[in-house]
């Protein structure tokens, strides 16, 4: 039987288990080395609110706190959300990132 992939999906190389965690949007357990995992950096207030807030401010020059999160999603969720793309078969054995090399094209 072919293989679609060389890694299976996953990035577990030599390890037996791998922790689960909750994808983000469907809330279903995947394994940490096969989820799509992104890093997200927001400001605490939104852009429509922060003219508002600087008027208010005592201080000068006040920088404000950002929410760091690491979101991971399944597959299913991620294809579904428009967060990563199906690609055809020759795009797949790239293994380098997609951004790099395709540049803006996504």
């Amino acid at each position: 039987m072919t293989k679609k992939r060389r890694n299976n999906g996953r990035n577990k190389s030599n390890r037996g288990l791998v922790r689960r965690v909750h994808c983000v949007f469907s809330n279903k357990l995947i394994p940490k080395d096969k989820a799509i995992k992104k890093y997200t950096v927001k400001n605490i207030i939104e852009s429509s609110g922060l003219r508002d807030f600087q008027d208010a401010c005592v201080y000068e020059f006040y920088s404000l706190p950002k929410i760091y999160a690491k979101n991971y999603y399944s597959i299913e969720a991620a294809i579904h959300n428009k967060i990563v793309r199906v690609r055809s078969k020759e795009r797949r054995k790239i293994r380098s990132s997609t951004k790099k090399i395709l540049g803006n094209s996504l």
